[in-house]
């Protein structure tokens, strides 16, 4: 294996199909499908080798929760991309990669992963590695987009971002972090210059589109977005996003917060099939996702709101599109060594230019600030 090959740790999963076949069409890497199910592993390879010239796509097994299994799968590769739900073995994964001599990016929601991380902080910046935490869209994009808005103002007042998003589950293990998300209810935002705990109660409601319509979306805990607020000096800020469909929300959400009150994992595996049950029977046949920062500031002494838009039509592809365009800056060489989170260290006007390459229509609007 080659300096430009890349394993792709769960990468028979529905996002890492989709990250596998855009990094084989927009790049010359090398690819390691890894997994703890070889046979899946064999399959997708065997796939992308029919599907794509080059035969540059191997398999191997590799068990996140065993480190002999990763440190003999990591020989010889230059990044690892880790797409399994198992954010308890972080840590573990990453001071493999450390030790492998590899470079490492995920695309984990928990924010325990950033704070495992940071234990390795000093190795990292020590080993001159490349370390990306929180890679994707939800987290990834809403610090790019607030970076984005940026320009547009003389003086940036607001920067809300709101997420609306349809997609379907092919499995349950692939909503493994939900759980304990919902479960652990928690969230931040900022009103006012100042950073307070948010309920379900500064919910906002907000026009998205033609497709989704007015709806009402629920403030979520994204820990890049803090660094925002204090680099722009925002009077207001913060991450929302949609619920899923009306048997989700009212029913199986209120389910998962009263069993983990009980007990934390009690009856995971039957919620898990229960929430994916429940999101791919109930929801709209509409599959997409639609994503805003709306920014509001002044610009030559009038006060301006400016929305920016990115759209697409397949929530699995809208997530791997930010992670390859960052992938690409990163063997461009315009990646410095360290921890990060992907929104805080990609280009973002490079980004941009390249998730719109790569299928996402996005838009800016600009004009007077109005409700809804």
């Amino acid at each position: 294996m080659g300096s430009n090959t890349i394993l792709m740790l769960g990468g028979y999963g529905g996002v890492g199909r989709s990250i596998a076949r855009l990094l084989l069409k927009e790049t010359q890497v090398d690819l390691v499908i890894a997994g703890r199910q070889k046979k899946l592993s064999d399959q997708f390879a065997t796939s992308l080798n029919r599907e794509f010239s080059g035969n540059r796509v191997s398999s191997c097994c590799a068990d996140a929760s065993n480190r002999e299994s990763l440190l003999k799968a990591f020989q010889g590769v230059r990044l690892v991309i880790v797409l399994t739900p198992t954010p308890a073995l972080i840590k573990q994964i990453g001071d493999a990669a450390l030790v492998s001599g590899c470079d490492y990016l995920d695309i984990l929601v928990s924010e325990s992963t950033v704070r495992d991380l940071d234990e390795l902080a000093s190795s990292i910046e020590k080993q001159g590695r490349i370390f990306i935490t929180q890679a994707g869209f939800h987290p990834g994009l809403p610090a790019v987009f607030v970076r984005n808005g940026a320009q547009y103002f003389d003086k940036y007042e607001k920067a809300v971002i709101a997420m609306a998003m349809n997609a379907r589950f092919e499995r349950p293990e692939q909503a493994a972090e939900i759980i304990p998300l919902i479960s652990d209810f928690s969230a931040d935002i900022c009103r006012g210059g100042a950073w307070r705990k948010a309920t379900y109660n500064d919910a906002v409601t907000l026009g998205m589109g033609e497709r989704f319509g007015t709806i009402t979306l629920f403030p979520i805990q994204m820990a890049e977005i803090k660094l925002m607020q204090e680099m722009f000096n925002l009077s207001e800020t913060g991450v929302y996003v949609s619920g899923f469909n009306w048997f989700v929300d009212y029913l199986v959400m209120p389910i998962i917060l009263i069993t983990q009150k009980i007990k934390k994992g009690l009856a995971t595996s039957l919620l898990l099939k229960l929430f994916t049950w429940g999101v791919n029977t109930f929801s709209s046949p509409y599959q997409g996702v639609m994503f805003m920062n709306r920014a509001e500031g002044w610009k030559d002494g009038k006060k301006i709101e400016v929305r920016i838009i990115a759209e697409h039509d397949d929530a699995y592809l809208f997530t791997a599109i930010p992670v390859v365009a960052c992938l690409k800056q990163y063997f461009d060489g315009g990646l410095p060594s360290g921890l990060w989170m992907m929104g805080h260290v990609v280009n973002e006007n490079v980004l941009f230019s390249d998730m719109e390459k790569m299928g996402v229509r996005i838009r800016t609007e600009i004009g007077a600030p109005c409700a809804g």
